[in-house]
């Protein structure tokens, strides 16, 4: 693995840790959610899988998919 191919997965693992991070504030706080906030809830979590996938991956494609991740866990608990 080159020395670039390493940072850009270490880039992108730490923003993971920011999605999980951010998936742990949102379920505590949808204990007092409304149903349509679940049901975006439902729909969102499984993407924190793909963004450890694609963080393993280590492309500027993966780059960008772990950052329209992590932006729609930032909206969907800035709406919370």
């Amino acid at each position: 693995m080159t020395h670039v191919a390493k940072d850009l997965r270490d880039t992108l693992n730490g923003t993971v840790d920011e999605i999980q991070w951010l998936a742990d504030e949102i379920r505590v706080k949808l204990h007092l959610a409304n149903m349509d906030a679940k049901d975006t809830w439902r729909k969102l979590e499984p993407q924190i899988e793909h963004a450890r996938q694609h963080a393993q991956e280590a492309t500027d494609a993966s780059s960008q998919a772990i950052q329209d991740i992590l932006d729609a866990f930032k909206k969907f608990q800035a709406s919370l």
